[in-house]
């Protein structure tokens, strides 16, 4: 539209709507366009049905740079609603969350017939069994580049050759979704289209499917786009700007704006957003066009900033939370005319960190560079493309990357630039953003000599506010559940480096800690698991109940067969009374010691924190770091029989803490505003050991653990088992410095060694000062201080009010009694390194628990005999005094065995723990997946059924799904068996799960349908 923005169309940029009844006609200028281009509606979502093909043939006497093809046929890939679109997105603005994902993508207004009864994302498209010659983008031609499949983001249009030269037979033409974002929902589904030859043959039934690269395969992304080039001929010259007088770097950013109340439902009571260099565009009420035409004040700023205002380190795997909040403003950028502009767009990770593709209306420009990380303006131009870079209006912007374009500002127009949505109808997101008055933008003004319409003209720059992820189920049926959160979790090796050594580590995603899970209470999550790691690998929800559904529980051989390299499995999590913190972790040999991350889980809708809603939230995962590869060494402590060895250091998200070598710069830091308070969501993700946790010259309230509410318990510190959670409330109340944050270990095992270190994060309040150097250290106490363990974990209660009742049960139907210990097991010759040529092992009530090799969920729902016996003892079979400094040592070897305790439906539970003294004695952390219970009673030597059931707390226990058992002590828990099932229970210092201390409850289905086992999936893993 050279000149002329007046038709250009976007609303409330170049014009005002155009009212119903109403009529406008709009000039379109075509100049140097060719190719494929396309029309839409820019009003809130409609161009999900409002859009067509504009087709741009060479001039007369002009043909074109390819052999002319037999026919052409306009490919129009778009998303279907079965609800009313507009509905869709006025939902999403009320309640501030992404919107609700399409019920398909579409070929040509069509499903295709993968669907019954038979407009959001970037989209892999290929044809089966034929090869695709890419001749042209956006209207300008390139060179031939032949591929077998092609990624087109929203907005996007590619000229495409197909030669019929396979056998006369029908082939599908697909689509599906090309998405890495980590947070979300999205279109999972394919669409299909049938490539059919004329003749006389007996077609394929089901036609042939094309190969499709997976739905998060970056490499297939960059093989294609890296590719592009320019056609660069005669008569279309490549002419890109050399000298630049005009260079922006343009931040890209996901955000989030409060809500009153917090009553939205985005991260923590917030609302989406997204930004431009912190600038979330907000629409004015007339256009822009007009108010600059008639200069019409008030309407715009016209400082929109070249560059980010504030720098940080952009792709930070944990970007400052403070940038998190973007200001809105209807800010513009003025251009000199004919001046030579470079954009580097920088993608950032704030919030959730994801490809966009930009779109620049009244322009096209030369993609001239690309890279992941941040941008460096130093080294980076230097590999520049500056001689056939392809020539676009809309390119993609990696995650956690950047694009360099490059244009020459001969246009003077009010043009519109916006970032499409990760989805394949692009405008819906920037409408979004539009309609709910968070736009980020900016205006470039743009001068020029001689003009039909005033010299000064705008460009403005759009991005959407919220993010669609999409992810295809593709190979067992299309399921789409639209009211389900989804998210893809992509198992696979990843190098990391900490300690000055580096390795492959297994990740989600690539992350270490993976992703967080956001989710209300009662909600249900699907996550779709792709294992492209070397190992079999299986993910549990630990403290998730799952009723009536432990298919997706987990831990492997017991509810499932684990996941093969290459496969994949679709997880059900389906959250019931549970609300606070709790997280997942891989449940196969020790891969949990990096795969893992928080599950956080807020209060429904409606309802609220029972304390005063914190400032802000932060996940504190403690963790632990092996040098060597953790299985290698775990192997090795089963080969040698021996303690397998200790890691060389703890962890605080990810980070060992400077006070290790080589970690300075990793080191964690929580930045924080004097008088706000931060709600800490402290999990203990380590495998082997117990930890101090405490923050220097701050009192800590916990009012939480394990996705349960407590009575506010301050203290200096916290006690924390692997598998616990805690949520604990830090007041930013003390003088302006940085503070270390730091956990150390407790033991108090007479044998064996263990990881002595320290690991520290810093919190640092904002403001001028001059910090302590070294920052203060918390008091943390020591290793084997057991008075100080029992003095916060005996003071924790249930919160016990109205929302959040205590129903205790008081009369008990079956009572267990379940002796956790150390053992060994002899080796032929003393040939092991455990005590006496033995090698270590451990047992509850003296059976150390052996997998199938089929899971125990299956072999019971399907009634399978042999697999495991079902009398597994209430009671230890030998009587002892357990905590005896010399215990007999006839009882040291326990027997191995796959026994399971079968629960009536609806029982009334107790369990007393009862530690003991045999080989080494120690604490046990022991959890119980499918469930909670009520920590009714503690104490120190052999249980007393006469005498300690007078001392239980029965009015406000705390509830937890993981309980620290004392060394030489005993717990007391109760629970109903409501839940049915088949579930597991375990000591969760890893060791002592490999060694054998572990058992399963079987609970019966109850009588009526709604207390009884939901049906298995249909992709469940193969044995």
């Amino acid at each position: 539209m050279p000149r002329y923005p007046w038709t250009d169309g976007p609303e409330y940029i170049t014009q005002c709507p155009i009212p119903p009844g109403s009529k406008f006609s709009q000039k379109i200028i075509l100049s140097s366009e060719e190719g494929t281009l396309w029309w839409h509606a820019h009003s809130d979502w409609t161009r999900a049905t409002v859009h067509g093909a504009i087709i741009v043939y060479p001039n007369n006497g002009a043909k074109y740079p390819f052999p002319k093809p037999n026919a052409e046929v306009p490919i129009i890939l778009g998303e279907w609603w079965k609800s009313d679109v507009n509905a869709v997105l006025n939902e999403a603005l009320v309640t501030g969350v992404d919107p609700n994902v399409s019920d398909s993508f579409l070929i040509n207004g069509q499903p295709g017939d993968l669907h019954p009864c038979s407009n959001q994302e970037v989209l892999f498209f290929s044809i089966a069994k034929h090869k695709m010659i890419v001749v042209g983008i956006d209207g300008s031609y390139t060179k031939p580049l032949t591929r077998d499949y092609i990624i087109i983001s929203p907005g996007q249009t590619f000229d495409v050759l197909l030669e019929a030269n396979q056998c006369p037979d029908h082939y599908y033409m697909a689509a599906r979704v090309y998405s890495i974002a980590l947070v979300g929902n999205y279109d999972n589904t394919t669409t299909t289209a049938i490539v059919q030859y004329r003749g006389y043959y007996t077609p394929s039934s089901p036609p042939s499917l094309p190969y499709l690269p997976g739905y998060n395969d970056t490499n297939a992304s960059v093989h294609f786009m890296g590719s592009l080039r320019s056609l660069w001929d005669a008569e279309h010259p490549c002419n890109v700007p050399l000298s630049m007088n005009t260079k922006l770097i343009y931040t890209i950013s996901m955000n989030t704006f409060p809500c009153a109340n917090n009553s939205c439902a985005g991260p923590n009571g917030t609302r989406f957003a997204a930004s431009i260099n912190n600038i979330s565009f907000q629409s004015p009420r007339i256009d822009i066009l007009k108010a600059y035409y008639y200069n019409i004040n008030g309407v715009y700023g016209d400082k929109f900033p070249s560059i980010p205002q504030v720098v940080f380190d952009f792709t930070s795997e944990y970007p400052p939370l403070e940038y998190e909040t973007p200001r809105n403003g209807t800010k513009v950028r003025m251009l000199e005319y004919n001046s030579t502009v470079e954009i580097v767009f920088q993608g950032t990770n704030l919030v959730a960190g994801t490809h966009h593709p930009m779109h620049l209306h009244g322009y096209s420009f030369y993609v001239v560079g690309w890279g992941l990380g941040n941008f460096d303006k130093n080294r980076d131009p230097l590999r520049y493309n500056l001689v056939d870079p392809p020539l676009q209006n809309t390119i993609t912007v990696l995650k956690n990357g950047w694009t360099a374009i490059r244009f020459k500002a001969s246009n003077p127009a009010s043009i519109n630039t916006f970032k499409n949505s990760s989805t394949h109808v692009k405008e819906k997101i920037s409408r979004a953003i539009r309609n709910s008055k968070k736009i980020e933008g900016v205006v470039f003004r743009t001068r020029e000599d001689q003009a039909v319409i005033p010299e000064k003209m705008w460009l403005i720059t759009k991005m959407k506010l919220l993010q669609i992820l999409v992810f295809l189920l593709f190979g067992g049926g299309i399921h789409c559940q639209a009211s389900i959160h989804r998210h893809t979790f992509v198992v696979k090796e990843a190098l990391y480096t900490r300690l000055c050594s580096t390795k492959n580590i297994l990740t989600v995603n690539g992350r270490f800690p993976g992703p967080t899970i956001y989710a209300k209470k009662g909600e249900i999550i699907t996550v779709d698991i792709y294992n492209r790691g070397k190992e079999n690998v299986t993910i549990h929800w630990h403290g998730v109940k799952m009723p009536r559904y432990p298919w997706t529980d987990g831990p492997e051989y017991i509810t499932q067969c684990p996941i093969q390299p290459g496969s994949k499995f679709s997880q059900k999590i389906i959250l019931s009374s549970e609300e606070g913190t709790l997280w997942w972790h891989a449940h196969s040999d020790w891969t949990r010691a990096t795969v893992h991350g928080a599950i956080i889980v807020y209060p429904k809708n409606g309802t609220k924190y029972p304390f005063p809603k914190p400032n802000v939230e932060v996940p504190i995962i403690l963790g632990e770091w092996w040098k060597s590869d953790v299985n290698a060494v775990r192997d090795e402590g089963l080969a040698t029989g021996a303690d397998p060895n200790i890691s060389d250091s703890f962890l605080i998200n990810g980070q060992p803490g400077d006070l290790h070598p080589c970690s300075k710069s990793g080191t964690f830091k929580l930045t924080v505003d004097h008088g706000k308070t931060y709600l800490l969501r402290i999990i203990n993700a380590a495998l082997q050991e117990a930890l101090f946790f405490s923050i220097a010259k701050h009192k800590m309230t916990v009012v939480g653990t394990d996705g349960s509410y407590t009575k506010p318990l301050t203290r200096d510190y916290i006690i924390i088992s692997p598998g616990q959670t805690f949520d604990v409330i830090l007041e930013a109340n003390q003088r302006p410095n940085h503070y270390y944050m730091a956990a150390r270990v407790y033991s108090v095992a007479p044998l064996g060694n263990y990881d002595n270190t320290t690991t520290t994060a810093i919190v640092q309040y904002k403001g001028y000062y001059t910090s302590s150097l070294p920052p203060s250290l918390p008091h943390l106490p020591g290793y084997n201080d057991t008075n100080a363990t029992v003095h916060f974990t005996g003071r924790l209660r249930s919160l016990g009010d109205a929302e959040h009742p205590c129903n205790v049960p008081l009369s008990m139907s079956t009572k267990l009694i379940y002796i956790i210990s150390m053992n060994t097991f002899p080796c032929a010759d003393n040939s092991c390194t455990g005590p006496n040529g033995t090698q270590f092992s451990a047992s509850i009530n003296n059976i150390s628990f052996q997998s199938p090799t089929i899971d125990i969920l299956k072999a019971y729902y399907y009634n399978i005999s042999g697999v495991y016996g079902d009398k597994f003892p209430s009671i230890p079979k030998m009587v002892y005094d357990f905590t005896s400094e010399y215990p007999p040592l006839e009882y040291q070897m326990s027997r191995k065995g796959t026994e399971v305790r079968v629960l009536e439906y609806n029982s009334t539970v107790e369990i007393v723990f009862q530690g003991t003294n045999l080989v080494a004695g120690t604490h046990h952390p022991m959890h119980l997946h499918g469930y909670d219970f009520y920590v009714v009673g503690w104490g120190f030597g052999n249980f007393d059924k006469k005498r300690d059931p007078l001392r239980y707390n029965l009015v406000d226990p705390p509830i937890q799904n993981t309980i620290f058992v004392p060394m030489n002590g005993w717990v007391a828990v109760r629970f109903k068996a409501s839940n049915p099932g088949v579930w597991f229970m375990h000591c969760h210092l890893e060791r002592h799960l490999t060694w054998g201390m572990d058992t399963v409850f079987i609970v019966k289905n109850g009588k009526h349908p709604e207390a009884q086992m939901l049906p298995p999936p249909s992709d469940m893993p193969p044995c």
